[in-house]
């Protein structure tokens, strides 16, 4: 494991304190790092909704092309580009 040290105003402080005590957090290390895998999983959830809706705005151009002239072939392209994404993601976030 990495250690990281962070600085916080003593507000940011004491609110973090107060969300453990109301969660039942034992340390603000765990606190801290749930955020920051929230924060994470977020921003990929993010990415991949963005990629899906640009996806999904190609289905005409895709279906005006020789490739994807049938709902089996954009479902395919569809899948492929889903697998594509993932593993993109993957290699960002280094897990397989």
């Amino acid at each position: 494991m990495e250690s990281i040290c962070i600085r916080v105003e003593k507000p940011v402080a004491e609110e973090i304190e107060k969300c453990m005590r109301k969660f039942h957090y034992s340390t603000k290390t765990e606190f801290i790092r749930e955020a920051l895998r929230d924060k994470l999983k977020e921003i990929e959830e993010k990415e991949k909704k963005e990629a899906w809706e640009k996806l999904f705005a190609l289905r005409g151009a895709f279906k005006g092309m020789e490739k994807a002239q049938t709902d089996e072939e954009w479902h395919k392209l569809k899948e492929k580009a889903g697998m594509e994404f993932i593993k993109k993601m993957e290699k960002k976030f280094n897990q397989k």
